[in-house]
């Protein structure tokens, strides 16, 4: 919520380099700055002549004073910016720049004046249907708004001129620092007894990640990493800095609709959640931005999935196997024992507070078989329990459920799944997915199993394998 709220004019993502490869490409980028910064100098050198013309009332004066500028601007931006004076073509390309100012302070002139007389409709439309009294006391007050009139159109003056935004206040950087947000974490947790966020996320991996990131860690052969290993190599340890940007402020805000997308008198079919795909070259900043999304989400009590590695996940799952109860779909085993440990290592704590499964929850993942094995499993190191009891149980944890997950592959899918369908139908708790690398859930398939393809050519699509299947559907 705080993150959605962020005041003030945030740095935009970091563009991506403009080559990536292709020399020419990066050659038309460059001409564009320079053309660009060029143009920022134009603006600056015949700031104050623009105010006069500006000021001027007839036709000819203002043309006289304009082509007073063609003449000199050459010398003045070659004053300001002497390494581009020196290019080749330095002279047209100054004047070119000089007619689209120009031409960009007429369009703006001609859209100021568009909005000046929509004002002054609107003001006139005002006093016709006002009464006599009421009309008496907007003259009263009309000395002090043609005054403030002037001051107005000064003001507007300023804006027509800056037509490159030389004036504009420069963003503020504004930065959340994890490591310092667990730590304040870990003060109030020692404070107060009724905090409701998980111990562990006050806590940091062995190479220094807060555990707000988890499962984030450092990858060195493969997957995602990079941003953790810039932290590695910071000669300052003691923070672990992310800088939030205006995209990052407008997925929070879209996070934040979503959170309160049930309250007020919504029908249960209009009920729905934001799904918000967040794209960019490589390199612009989006696993730094999701990965601050997923600390904020922590903080303000949402029980956030967070699959960083989507590149690993889509490949090195193991192996795949058919599931019996679902056909059509497969199971990644150990991915989904990897996921149960995931998801109570980091929410265990909101976890206990949900209601049960029922099993009715568990038919839609698990076999009637299937089922009693799991009721086994729960309550084998129970020894107050009976056979019997067991039998006669229709209910389990959603901690029951991930523990046996953890320990079962054959039933890992289906905990997850299960848990995972709770999760998306419950209201008592905010629930966020973030899924970094998502373009990798519909590439090529790096799965195969002769029950999806004979030859064993065809890869299975993600989107047909259990664990990601309610992620992938829900966007």
């Amino acid at each position: 919520g705080e993150m959605a709220q962020l005041e003030g004019k945030l740095p935009k993502m970091l563009p991506s380099h403009p080559g990536h490869g292709t020399p020419g490409n990066y050659a038309k980028f460059r001409k564009r700055q320079i053309k660009s910064k060029l143009k920022m100098a134009i603006q600056l050198s015949i700031h104050i002549d623009l105010k006069k013309i500006l000021k001027m009332e007839s036709w000819e004066e203002k043309q006289e004073a304009v082509d007073g500028l063609f003449e000199v601007i050459g010398d003045r931006v070659k004053e300001r910016e002497p390494v581009l004076g020196k290019l080749p073509d330095f002279g047209n390309m100054v004047e070119n720049g000089l007619e689209e100012v120009l031409n960009m302070v007429q369009g703006k002139m001609r859209g100021m004046e568009k909005e000046m007389k929509k004002e002054m409709n609107t003001k006139k439309t005002k006093v016709a249907n006002d009464d006599e009294s009421s009309t008496e006391k907007e003259g009263s007050e009309g000395v002090q708004g043609e005054g403030g009139s002037k001051e107005y159109s000064k003001e507007k003056a300023e804006e027509v001129v800056d037509v490159m935004g030389v004036s504009a206040d420069p963003p503020t950087p504004i930065f959340m620092d994890i490591l310092a947000a667990a730590n304040q974490l870990n003060e109030q947790q020692q404070s107060d007894d009724t905090a409701t966020i998980s111990p562990f996320f006050a806590q940091s991996n062995d190479d220094g990640v807060p555990n707000l990131l988890y499962p984030l860690k450092n990858h060195h052969n493969d997957g995602v990493g990079r941003m953790t290993e810039e932290w590695q190599l910071a000669a300052n340890k003691e923070t672990k800095r992310i800088m939030m940007r205006d995209a990052t402020r407008e997925i929070a805000s879209n996070v934040v609709d979503a959170a309160h997308c049930c309250e007020g008198e919504v029908e249960d079919e209009k009920k729905g959640a934001a799904r918000v795909l967040v794209t960019g070259n490589r390199g612009v900043g989006k696993t730094a931005t999701l990965a601050s999304l997923v600390a904020s989400a922590r903080l303000s009590g949402h029980i956030v999935v967070y699959l960083p590695d989507g590149d690993r996940l889509r490949k090195h799952g193991f192996y795949i196997e058919p599931c019996n109860h679902r056909k059509g779909l497969y199971n990644l085993p150990e991915i989904g024992k990897e996921f149960c440990e995931q998801l109570l290592t980091s929410h265990g704590h909101d976890i206990k507070a949900l209601p049960p499964a029922t099993v009715e929850n568990m038919k839609g993942f698990f076999t009637e078989d299937q089922i009693r094995r799991l009721f086994k499993r729960a309550y084998k190191e129970d020894e107050s329990v009976t056979e019997e009891e067991v039998a006669s149980m229709t209910e389990l944890s959603l901690e029951q459920l991930l523990s046996v997950g953890i320990e079962s592959s054959a039933l890992s899918s289906g905990c997850y799944n299960t848990v995972i369908s709770i999760l998306m139908n419950q209201t008592q708790k905010p629930f966020t997915v973030v899924m970094d690398e998502f373009n990798c859930y519909y590439d090529h398939g790096q799965y195969f199993h002769m029950d999806y393809d004979e030859n064993v050519r065809k890869g299975v699509p993600l989107n047909r394998i259990t664990i990601f299947k309610p992620f992938l559907d829900a966007m």
